[in-house]
């Protein structure tokens, strides 16, 4: 997840869903909560954003789901940090694999 794709709403639905697919394979591996964390940063999110989503990443709070309809205008976006998440560490699962599959199906 290398570089900001855009600001404000886009970047929190992003990283909402980054959140589901990281809980994919029911553990968020470290090498995955740093990647995405580090990527948060980078998009800008604010101090309580990063909290919540620290807060998700670590089991104590329920997930949010992604506004999916906002994510299919960056579709492109969206799979590429999908795809260099569930890669960050380094393992890909069926339950990553399949996750990956159905958010290009619901992107189109």
């Amino acid at each position: 997840m290398s570089r900001p794709v855009s600001s404000g709403a886009f970047a929190v639905e992003l990283v909402r869903l980054l959140v589901q697919v990281a809980w994919a394979d029911h553990d968020v591996a470290p090498a995955e909560a740093q990647a995405l964390l580090a990527f948060a940063r980078r998009q800008g999110l604010s101090d309580s954003e990063l909290a919540a989503l620290s807060d998700m990443l670590a089991g104590r709070t329920p997930l949010t789901a992604p506004n999916l309809g906002l994510l299919k205008a960056h579709r492109t976006d969206v799979l590429r940090a999908v795809k260099e998440l569930v890669l960050s560490d380094l393992e890909v699962n069926a339950d990553e694999e399949a996750l990956l599959e159905q958010v290009a199906a619901l992107l189109r």
